[in-house]
């Protein structure tokens, strides 16, 4: 899901997904780990990213719709930690599809909370992969 930092609960603040320790066995804290050294990492792990898309009914223009992609990715920054890194490509788009007329910045604020929810959801449903163990065998959520 997500190429660099680790995810949290936005609700309680609880660290429901990320780095390992060293057994496999429970969660540990990557801004920690990143703080242990100054040395320039060249070659950073960049594989993955995070992706989302805001889709809503209301009549907004381009200007508008990034704006709320903007506003959207406060959503990645209250469940992930660190984010926006070098390491990733965390986008977020927007797309009107309707004609109700919406405040920007309330559909911009209630897109954040939205993607806060999606990253949970995506937490709770991966499934083991790669022998990784899923948040269901580490028993975090």
């Amino acid at each position: 899901m997500h190429a660099l930092g680790d995810v949290y609960d936005y609700h309680n603040g609880n660290q429901v997904a990320g780095l390992l320790d060293p057994e496999r066995k429970h969660l540990a804290n990557t801004l920690d780990y990143m703080k242990t050294s100054t040395e320039i990492v060249r070659n950073k792990f960049t594989g993955n990213t995070t992706l989302s898309i805001v889709v809503t009914n209301a009549k907004f223009n381009k200007a508008q719709l990034c704006k709320i992609a903007g506003l959207a990715h406060d959503g990645y920054a209250r469940s992930i930690n660190p984010v926006h890194t070098s390491a990733d490509g965390d986008s977020i788009y927007a797309v009107s599809t309707g004609n109700l007329e919406v405040d920007k910045d309330l559909a911009g604020t209630l897109a954040a909370e939205i993607v806060s929810e999606a990253i949970l959801d995506a937490v709770r449903n991966a499934e083991s992969a790669y022998g990784l163990p899923s948040w269901k065998e580490i028993g975090c959520l």
